[in-house]
C-alpha cells in the first residue's frame, strides 16, 4: 500500500472503523459493491484533470499512458484507494473524484468504438456531477451520443451537436471532460478495431480488470463537511493567485533591501484587510484570484514602466508573467523593491477607510468614482464627463475604475487609455490634491489621453513610461511646458485655455461645457478662442450637432471646408468629412492632429456657427452657397447639393484632383482593393431619376465598386445591360450589351439629348456637360439624368 492510501485508509478508519474496502473496477463495481449509482458531491471541486497548463498537462499525459499502458499488460494497474460514503445504492466519493471521472471518459470512448454496445444502457452510465447541473447533463450526454471517430478532435464533434448546449463552454468540469477525450483519441485514433476491442474487454473484465481499485466504504453522510474539506486539501493544487502569493512574500522575505516589517505588514494585510477590500468585487465563482491578480498586474507594469523595466503587456498568462515581473522588481536584487513595495502597499491601502479599533474597512470606492467621472452629459461640469468606457458595463461597472480593472485589466476592453487615466486618479488619491484641483487637473489629463490614440502605445514603440511620468507631473498641477509626449497640439490648445481663462474667468462653465460635448472630448482646436463670440459660438455648437447630423457636412462645405485631406500616390486625396448618422468620423476630425495649426476647420465653422447666430440654418447655408453665381459646380457643389452624396457611414471620400469629377463615397476610412465602394456621382444620378433598385444590374447595389478609387465604376440597367459612368467632361455611355432594335434606340434618343458616338469607339458615347476651364457649367447630374430617365421610359 502506498503512503498516501495508508494516511487516507488511517483517516478514514478514524471515522468508521467497521468499513472494509472492496477492490473492484469501475464496471465491477455497480455489481460487487451494490452500487447503483456515483454522484460527485456539491462540496467537491470541478475536474481538474483536464486543466491546461503546466504542470497539470504533464501530470494527465502520465497518468492517460499509464491507464492504455494497463490495458495492454497482462497485470493492469492498481489506483489505490477510493473513498465514499453510499447512501441508498449511490456512492458519494470523497477522494478518488478524479480518478473516478478519467475512468468513466475512458469506458464512453472505448464503448463508442463497439457497434454492440449502440443504444444500449451500460451500468456506468449512471456516473453524475452534482457540483453544476451542466456538468450532471454533459455526462448524460457522453452516454447517450455516438462520435463520428473519423474527426481530428472529438471536441469539435461533440461541440457542434444540437443537443451540447452553449452554456456548457463556462463549466470547467465539461471543458475539462474534453480535454481528456481529446488526448485519449490523440492516443487511439490511429488504433486498429480489433486493438481496440481487446483494450475494451480488458477495461470491463469481470475477473481480472485492467485498471482496480479498492472501494472503502464509509458512513460520511451524519458528518459535517469538514471530512470532504480535510481529504480535498491535501491533493487539491494551490490556484495560480496562491503560487504567486507564496513566491512574492518569499521573493520579499529573500530581500536584504525591504525592511521586515513592511514584509510582515504585506504578508498580514494580503490575507486580511484587502483580501476583505477584494471581496466585494469577487465574481460569480466566489473567489477573488482573477480580480487581485488584474489590480496587481496593472500595479507591477504601472512600476515597471516607470522603472524601465520590460513589460509584455499583450501576454495573457497574468501568473507567470507577475511572477516575472515581482522578481524584477521585489526580488533579491533589486534595490529598488522598497521603494516599489511602498508604493503597491499605498496602492492598496488607498481604498481603504480610517482604521476603527484598529482595522481598517474597504471605503465606498463606487461612490468615489461617481463624484470624479460620469459617462453621460449634463449642464453641470462635475462629475468631470468621460467618453472611453462604452466598453465597460453600464450597470455594474458605471465609472468605477477600480471594479473595471479588477473586471478587465488584460482585455480587450481595457486600453492604455485606461491605465493613464486611472493611474492619474491614484496619483490624486495618494498625494490628497485638493478637490478643486484634483477635478480640474483630471481635466486635463483627460483632455490630453483623448487627443493622444496615435501617441499612447505599448510594445516596440512603447512610450508608456513617459506617459505615466508626465500624468504625474500634470496631477501634481507641473507646468505644461514640461508634457512633451501627449499630443502637442492638444498641449498648446490646453495652454491657450489656461490663459483664455485666466483672462475671462466667467467663462469657465461655458468652455468646459463645451469641451464635454460627445464629439470635442476635452479637444477645442477646431475653436476660435474669441471672447466676445465664444458663448454664443458655443451654444450654436450644440444646437448644429444635435443627431443626426444630416445637413451639418453640406452646411460647412458652403462656408468653405474641405475637410481633412491625406494625398495619395495615385494624386486623389483622401478627404474627411463627417458622417450624417455616426457620430466616430466628427469625433475623428474635431481631434488634435500634428501639425494642424490652425485646424483646416476652424474657419468655416466659425462662420456657420456666426451665421446661425445671425437666424440663418443650415438649409438656408446650404441653398445660398448653390444658388450664388459664382459658385463653382466643382465637386464640392453637388455634395452640398445631393443629399445622397454624403451619406457614406465614415465620412471619407477619395476625390480626384482639380474638380473632382472622380469620386468613391467609402464605407471605412481606407480605399484598397479588397473593400467595396459607392460612386456618389452614380448614386446621385439614380435618385435623380428614381430607377428602381429591380432595374440596376450591379449586385449589392449601391456599394458595389471594389478596387482602387482609379478603377472605372459603371451603372449598368439590368434588362438591357446599358451601362454608365462619370467622367471628367460628362457622362460615358457603353451601348457593348444592347441588341439592334436597342441600339437603334439608343442612338435615336441620344441625338436629343447631346449625346454623341466617340470615333473609333463604336461602342460607347459621351453625354458632354458644357465645361469653363474644366469646371462645369451646367449640372452633369440634370443633364445625365434626362437621357437616362427617356431611356428606362423606352424600356432599357
Amino acid at each position: 500500500m502506498t503512503y498516501a492510501a495508508m494516511t487516507n485508509t488511517s483517516l478514514v478508519s478514524a471515522g468508521n472503523p467497521d468499513s472494509a474496502a472492496v477492490h473492484t473496477s469501475l464496471a465491477q463495481l455497480f455489481n460487487s459493491a451494490k452500487i447503483q449509482a456515483i454522484e460527485i458531491p456539491l462540496i467537491q471541486r470541478d475536474y481538474a484533470q483536464g486543466r491546461r497548463g503546466m504542470p497539470v498537462d504533464a501530470i494527465r499525459e502520465q497518468f492517460l499512458d499509464s491507464l492504455c499502458s494497463a490495458l495492454q499488460n497482462p497485470e493492469g494497474i492498481d489506483l489505490d484507494f477510493v473513498f465514499g460514503d453510499v447512501v441508498d445504492g449511490t456512492l458519494y466519493p470523497l477522494d478518488g473524484q478524479q480518478r473516478l471521472t478519467t475512468l468513466f471518459l475512458l469506458h464512453c470512448y472505448l464503448a463508442w468504438h463497439l457497434p454492440e454496445t449502440i443504444g444500449i444502457h451500460q451500468p456506468w452510465h449512471a456516473f453524475h456531477y452534482a457540483t453544476r447541473p451542466g456538468a450532471r447533463a454533459f455526462c448524460c450526454f457522453l452516454s447517450q451520443c455516438r462520435p463520428d471517430m473519423a474527426q481530428g478532435k472529438l471536441s469539435h464533434w461533440l461541440q457542434d451537436q444540437a443537443t451540447y448546449l452553449p452554456t456548457w463552454k463556462h463549466d470547467p468540469t465539461i471543458q475539462g471532460m474534453l480535454v481528456v477525450l481529446d488526448d485519449l483519441h490523440l492516443r487511439y485514433r490511429e488504433t486498429p478495431p480489433e486493438d481496440l476491442r481487446a483494450a475494451w474487454l480488458r477495461l470491463i473484465d469481470p475477473q481480472q480488470p485492467a485498471i482496480r481499485f479498492h472501494l472503502l466504504p464509509i458512513r460520511a453522510n451524519h458528518l459535517d463537511n469538514s471530512l470532504y474539506v480535510k481529504m480535498n486539501s491535501r491533493g487539491k493544487p494551490l490556484t495560480a493567485f496562491e503560487n504567486f502569493k507564496a513566491e512574492l512574500e518569499g521573493l520579499l522575505h529573500d530581500s536584504s533591501h525591504i525592511p521586515r516589517d513592511k514584509v510582515d505588514d504585506f504578508s498580514r494585510k494580503i490575507d486580511t484587510e484587502w483580501a476583505d477590500l477584494f471581496w466585494h468585487y469577487r465574481g460569480n465563482n466566489d473567489l477573488i484570484d482573477e480580480e487581485v491578480t488584474r489590480y496587481l498586474r496593472f500595479l507591477f507594469e504601472v512600476l515597471a514602466w516607470n522603472h524601465n523595466v520590460k513589460v509584455n503587456h499583450l501576454s495573457s498568462n497574468d501568473a507567470q508573467e507577475l511572477a516575472r515581473l515581482a522578481n524584477e522588481l521585489l526580488g533579491p536584487g533589486s534595490k529598488r523593491g522598497s521603494e516599489c513595495l511602498d508604493w503597491i502597499t499605498q496602492a492598496l491601502n488607498i481604498w481603504l477607510d480610517a482604521a476603527v479599533d484598529g482595522v481598517r474597512k474597504p471605503r465606498p470606492i463606487k461612490q468615489l468614482f461617481e463624484q470624479l467621472f460620469t459617462r453621460s452629459s449634463s449642464a453641470d461640469t462635475l462629475p468631470l464627463r468621460v467618453f472611453n468606457f462604452r466598453d465597460f458595463d453600464e450597470t455594474q461597472i458605471g465609472v468605477d475604475m477600480f471594479r473595471a480593472c479588477c473586471d478587465l485589466y488584460g482585455t480587450r476592453a481595457w486600453r492604455l487609455a485606461h491605465t493613464l487615466l486611472f493611474y492619474g486618479v491614484l496619483r490624486g488619491l495618494i498625494v490628497s490634491i485638493p478637490q478643486e484641483d484634483f477635478h480640474f487637473r483630471l481635466r486635463q489629463l483627460r483632455n490630453l489621453i483623448e487627443a493622444s490614440q496615435d501617441e499612447i502605445r505599448a510594445g516596440e514603440r512603447n512610450n508608456m513610461p513617459t506617459l505615466l511620468s508626465e500624468v504625474e507631473k500634470i496631477m501634481a498641477g507641473g507646468p505644461l511646458t514640461e508634457i512633451l509626449t501627449f499630443n502637442q497640439v492638444q498641449v498648446a490648445n490646453e495652454q491657450a485655455k489656461q490663459s483664455f481663462l485666466a483672462a475671462h474667468p466667467t467663462l469657465q462653465d461655458n468652455l468646459h461645457r463645451l469641451e464635454d460635448h460627445a464629439l470635442l472630448r476635452g479637444g477645442l482646436t477646431v475653436f476660435d478662442l474669441d471672447p466676445t463670440t465664444f458663448t454664443h459660438r458655443a451654444q450654436q455648437f450644440s444646437i448644429l450637432f444635435a443627431e443626426p447630423y444630416d445637413q451639418v457636412t453640406g452646411a460647412l462645405m458652403a462656408k468653405g471646408n474641405d475637410g481633412r485631406s491625406v494625398q495619395r500616390t495615385s494624386t486623389y486625396r483622401l478627404t474627411y468629412l463627417g458622417a450624417p448618422r455616426q457620430s466616430e468620423p466628427w469625433e475623428d476630425l474635431f481631434r488634435a492632429r500634428k501639425g494642424e495649426k490652425p485646424h483646416p476647420t476652424t474657419a468655416p465653422l466659425m462662420a456657420l456657427l456666426d451665421d446661425m447666430a445671425a437666424g440663418e440654418s443650415p438649409k438656408s447655408i446650404m441653398d445660398a452657397f448653390l444658388n450664388h453665381p459664382d459658385t463653382p459646380k466643382d465637386w464640392r457643389y453637388y455634395i452640398v447639393k445631393y443629399e445622397m452624396m454624403r451619406r457614406g457611414e465614415s465620412g471619407c471620400h477619395v476625390i480626384s484632383p482639380t474638380a473632382g469629377y472622380s469620386m468613391c463615397m467609402l464605407r471605412g476610412n481606407s480605399c484598397d482593393d479588397r473593400s467595396y465602394h459607392y460612386d456618389p456621382y452614380l448614386m446621385a444620378l439614380v435618385e435623380q431619376v428614381q430607377i428602381a433598385s429591380d432595374k440596376i444590374g450591379n449586385p449589392g447595389w449601391p456599394r458595389c465598386f471594389p478596387g482602387y478609387e482609379t478603377n472605372a465604376r459603371y451603372l449598368t440597367l439590368r434588362q438591357s445591360g446599358l451601362k454608365i459612368r462619370c467622367i471628367e467632361n460628362g457622362w460615358l455611355w457603353d451601348t457593348t450589351g444592347l441588341d439592334v432594335a436597342q441600339l437603334s434606340a439608343f442612338a435615336q434618343l441620344a441625338g436629343q439629348f447631346s449625346t454623341h458616338g466617340i470615333p473609333g469607339s463604336p461602342s460607347e458615347w459621351i453625354t458632354s456637360v458644357a465645361q469653363q476651364n474644366g469646371i462645369d457649367t451646367e449640372d452633369r447630374i440634370v443633364k445625365g439624368s434626362a437621357l437616362m430617365k427617356a431611356l428606362i421610359g423606352a424600356g432599357m
